[in-house]
């Protein structure tokens, strides 16, 4: 897991001032794609209009075959990570990819997925889809690693009132979310899409392949018992 921890961390802050902020996305995406992701940030609708093509050019270099463990972070908006590869309806990501549709990936290109809070933003049925288009694009002993909110957890503190009944609401019906899973319906959709030796785990657990890159508690501030967290292999 050390190795791990070397190789994929999140990308730091870029620097302050539009000149320098646009000379390190230029850099990393190069001159096009940084001058269309930033027009993007100010018109979100462009975004999926030129998103697909302008990006397209970053995410196909990870098509190529590596020497090196692959990461892919699903649904990860602007929380890159250096090393892996972020994509994302959100122009601060890596590469544009709507994951209701097929991944444009071939078949076990990666080694790792993280999917942290993204799951409960599409309905069951797409949310079966993904993860069925995740054990594709996992090698073989390929590792992924899901959180998303908890509902047995909000079901026992709405039970003995540890659980504030706005908070209850507010990860029902708001941040998009359409389906919030209890723990035993994730392991079952795990298994549904083929996945084995589902385990549920916890916060940046020691333990863990990818906990160390649990980040959604400490970036909205809520308690990491809110959500759950689970790892299974292809």
């Amino acid at each position: 897991m050390s190795e791990l921890k070397d190789a994929f961390r999140f990308t730091p802050p870029p620097p302050a001032g539009l000149g320098a902020k646009f000379g390190f996305y230029s850099k990393r995406y190069g001159t096009l794609h940084a001058a269309a992701r930033f027009a993007a940030t100010k018109f979100p609708p462009l975004w999926s209009l030129i998103g697909p093509t302008i990006s397209g050019g970053y995410r196909r270099k990870w098509a190529a075959p590596a020497g090196h463990k692959r990461l892919l972070n699903l649904g990860g908006g602007g929380n890159t990570i250096e090393g892996g590869l972020t994509v994302d309806l959100d122009p601060r990501a890596d590469s544009y990819v709507n994951i209701t549709r097929t991944l444009p990936f071939a078949d076990g290109s990666f080694d790792l997925i993280l999917l942290e809070e993204v799951l409960e933003h599409v309905n069951k049925a797409e949310g079966l889809a993904l993860l069925g288009e995740c054990r594709r694009v996992l090698a073989p002993e390929g590792v992924i690693r899901i959180t998303t909110p908890d509902l047995d957890w909000m079901g026992v503190g709405a039970r003995d009132g540890s659980v504030d009944c706005d908070l209850i609401n507010s990860t029902f019906y708001e941040h998009g979310h359409r389906y919030i899973y209890s723990r035993r319906e994730l392991l079952a959709a795990l298994d549904r899409a083929g996945f084995s030796k589902s385990i549920h785990s916890t916060y940046r657990a020691a333990e863990s392949v990818l906990g160390y890159l649990d980040t959604h508690a400490h970036r909205f501030d809520h308690a990491p018992e809110l959500s759950q967290y689970v790892e299974a292999a292809r």
